[in-house]
């Protein structure tokens, strides 16, 4: 099974006897979160953490944790938009901020990413999706699922925009650490005008594999924080408390880790995508994330007719395009090593012989 972006290594063993020995512990760290002191401890190992790898700068009181990313992205959206709203994104998407947007009621203008341009968008169209009711960019940077990294001057544009229609500035990082040939760039570092509007919203689960500990954060700037602040009161997507000694962990570690899972995932990227493009299914080299994303509309076949019959007749199962916006795509998350990624490929090739 290839459709889940879950790791297939554990965090690091390090972080996990923090965790380990908080549990052990008890006392402080098995209560509620606000007698620890972890809280603080956590921000400001955020804030320490950004500044060194964005170069950006926020102070402890605008990280707001949270128990994974999805909770944090429920904060971040709920402190600006409301129903019958209208949010600026980009399409392919990921599924996760479809569902939330359409359960709150918001309205999605999406702009296309170009397959012939490496699935990064025009920039000359993007202010054409924007309307007197649209409140918001959400900035997937790296995306999920095209794995585009956004550059300097696409970063502008959007930071422009919302400058000018006094936008909020939804800034979805959480696999920046998973860029394989050109440079990240946090949109919040380019101008103060766009920091004070940018929501951050960030997670441990891909850079450090611990997608069931439920991990994550908001960097909520001065104009919004309050109103987050009591939405996350109501809400209360706090983590365990004995989790923020793990992730304090992480982001003071060495990142050696970091590195070494980015050459595994680079690897798995680099033998994938030429494989699967090989076999006349067009896959572009992505430039982040970990997701590898071919066309197979040459087939006649819409995605969840093409997987369902490749489930049929070779056993794997693959994650449907429709379920990103775009038909006739298929997305295959690289969390297994690259002898699973052949046997994945045999099968693939298989199935198109029998077509």
């Amino acid at each position: 099974m290839l459709s889940a972006g879950d790791p297939d290594v554990e965090a690091p063993q390090y972080a996990i006897n923090e965790a380990l020995l908080g549990i052990i512990e008890g006392g402080m760290n098995t209560h509620y979160p606000h007698y620890s002191g972890y809280p603080e401890a956590f921000q400001e190992a955020v804030v320490d953490y950004y500044t060194k790898f964005t170069g950006v700068e926020y102070e402890p009181k605008n990280i707001l944790p949270a128990a994974g990313s999805s909770a944090a992205l429920y904060l971040a959206l709920a402190t600006v938009l409301k129903e019958g709203d209208e949010v600026l994104m980009f399409t392919p998407y990921y599924m996760g901020h479809k569902n939330i947007f359409d359960g709150m009621g918001v309205k999605m203008n999406t702009v296309p990413l170009l397959k012939e341009k490496n699935y990064h968008p025009d920039p000359g169209v993007i202010a054409d999706y924007v309307t007197p009711k649209t409140k918001a960019i959400l900035l997937c940077n790296p995306s999920n699922p095209t794995g585009t990294v956004f550059n300097e001057e696409e970063c502008k544009v959007l930071g422009d925009l919302a400058v000018d229609n006094d936008m909020a500035i939804f800034a979805d990082e959480i696999y920046l650490h998973y860029v394989y040939d050109n440079k990240f760039v946090s949109i919040a570092g380019l101008s103060d005008e766009y920091k004070e509007r940018t929501l951050g919203i960030m997670s441990f689960s891909k850079t450090f594999s611990m997608t069931g500990w439920r991990l994550g954060y908001d960097i909520v700037p001065d104009r919004y924080l309050e109103t987050a602040t009591k939405i996350r009161g109501m809400t209360a997507p706090r983590p365990a408390t004995f989790v923020f000694r793990m992730g304090i962990a992480c982001l003071r570690g060495d990142f050696k880790y970091v590195d070494d899972r980015r050459a595994e995932y680079k690897k798995r990227r680099d033998y994938f995508v030429k494989a699967v493009d090989g076999l006349g299914w067009p896959c572009h080299m992505f430039e982040g994330a970990f997701y590898a994303w071919f066309d197979v509309r040459s087939t006649g076949m819409g995605s969840t007719e093409f997987l369902e019959k490749l489930n049929e007749s070779q056993n794997i199962r693959l994650s449907p395009g429709s379920h990103f916006g775009a038909d006739g795509f298929i997305r295959v998350p690289l969390v297994k090593p690259v002898p699973v990624l052949k046997e994945a490929v045999k099968r693939l090739k298989a199935f198109k012989a029998s077509l």
